[in-house]
């Protein structure tokens, strides 16, 4: 199981779980079209990393005839989220692991799709997270991952940069986002075949509170908030947000990645 020490991702994701899914209702969006571009065929059994609150295994519960679902992911506070919303997948039998996406004990070739949506780009190790993944892929099992998008954010990395926000914000950016040849090169070393990979650009108007909520579901661990309050960095970003929000609020462009591929058959 992973530490998940007080300013980890993990400890930052379940400090946040209750009022996740409100604060992140593009993501939510990006998970059904992720599960939509899977191709027809067999679905039954479905391995979720990073499966956070369970809007992709509903997803997923949605379009096929899932039999079962191991649902992974280092937040305990985001399984007990999705533990409330077991009574709705009748049926379906579901098991979550409080686990790290390298660490996950789960065996190989015993899916017959994996998806990971929305947490790729927490993983330090971004390809090897892609091969532990298509080893859990039976022959001819789909994967499908969404992530972060290379060349999405600019407006608020440019705000942390020009606010002085420590490198662990300004520096996410390049570390963390993927490009559509980064995450097809690291399918096909893992063993797949892409079969449809994509981005999606949108720009967005939010008001700034509603983004400083988002920022505070989603990389919380990084502000260093105190129970019940918030840290010095925190007030001086939701500052800098309103000082660089217009008449239709902050606007800033994101970009989704979307990836879809197949293991060969042996």
């Amino acid at each position: 199981m992973t530490e998940t020490t007080a300013d980890s991702a993990p400890a930052g994701f379940s400090k946040a779980a209750e009022s996740y899914d409100s604060a992140v209702r593009h993501n939510i969006a990006g998970s059904r079209r992720l599960v939509q571009a899977l191709p027809d065929g067999d679905h039954r059994r479905v391995l979720d990393v990073g499966c956070g609150t369970g809007f992709s295994a509903a997803e997923m519960m949605r379009r096929f005839d899932v039999a079962s679902l191991v649902g992974v992911d280092p937040a305990q506070g985001m399984l007990e989220v999705f533990a409330t919303k077991l009574d709705a997948f009748h049926g379906v039998q579901i098991e979550l692991r409080a686990e790290d996406v390298m660490e996950m004990d789960v065996p190989d070739g015993a899916f017959n799709t994996v998806i990971s949506a929305m947490a790729l780009h927490w993983f330090p190790d971004k390809p090897g997270a892609v091969a532990r993944m298509a080893r859990a892929l039976r022959p001819g099992g789909v994967m499908g991952i969404l992530t972060a998008g290379r060349g999405g954010e600019d407006a608020w990395r440019e705000l942390l940069e020009g606010m002085g926000a420590p490198a662990a914000w300004t520096g996410w950016f390049a570390e963390n986002q993927r490009d559509v040849e980064e995450i097809a090169r690291d399918m096909r070393a893992a063993g797949l075949e892409p079969i449809d990979v994509w981005m999606e650009r949108r720009r967005r108007s939010t008001p700034p509170d509603a983004f400083m909520a988002r920022t505070r579901s989603v990389a919380g661990h990084l502000l260093g908030n105190p129970p019940g309050g918030f840290s010095e960095l925190d007030q001086r970003i939701e500052a800098a947000l309103h000082d660089a929000a217009g008449p239709e609020g902050f606007v800033y462009d994101y970009c989704k990645l979307f990836a879809v591929a197949r293991k060969p058959e042996a």
